[in-house]
């Protein structure tokens, strides 16, 4: 298996020691794990990711009638072996729900969300470690990481996204096929 390079320099040199006592803690937001980290070392994280392991935000929107928001997510981390699809199910069914409401941005923002999280959502990863581990090291690991597969829930999304327009027009077709009585 690839090995990341190591932790970058500085003019306060780390030991070994310090290197692995870092690397051994776990990646903490605000005090709390990183949804999707719980239980992982940024060593393990750095190792996840190298196989495929994501740091995701999913997009998501609200109207109502002249106002719409945009928002994201919080970051999630898809383990490697896992697929982004069980995390873009909910956003995206709220945006359809209440996103497209919002007269004009409404409409623009949920296609934007469809689309993002269709796509398995915003990848942060390079961002995350850049923060983490420094730039030099991210960059290393991203170089020798896996590329991630799409999982069968993000394709099923896919299909549901693109099966309502086309059961649009598939009614809209059947009723002016169909010549009115009166």
């Amino acid at each position: 298996m690839n090995t990341p390079p190591p932790l970058p320099t500085s003019a306060n040199t780390w030991t070994q020691e310090d290197v692995a006592a870092y690397l051994n803690r776990p990646l903490l937001d605000k005090g709390r794990p990183v949804a999707g980290t719980e239980g992982m070392t940024i060593q393990q994280i750095e190792d996840d990711v190298l196989r495929g392991g994501r740091f995701r935000i999913f997009r998501w929107n609200f109207s109502l009638v002249f106002i719409s928001f945009q928002r994201s997510s919080g970051i999630q981390y898809i383990r490697s072996g896992h697929g982004p699809g069980a995390h873009a199910w909910p956003w995206t069914l709220l945006s359809m729900v209440v996103g497209w409401w919002g007269i004009p941005w409404g409409i623009f923002f949920t296609i934007q969300t469809l689309y993002t999280n269709c796509m398995g959502g915003k990848d942060v990863t390079t961002e995350i470690l850049s923060s983490v581990v420094g730039p030099q090291r991210a960059a290393g690991i991203m170089a020798q990481a896996l590329k991630p597969q799409a999982d069968i829930l993000l394709w099923l999304l896919r299909i549901f996204i693109l099966l309502i327009p086309l059961s649009i027009f598939a009614a809209i077709a059947s009723v002016e096929s169909h010549p009115r009585h009166r």
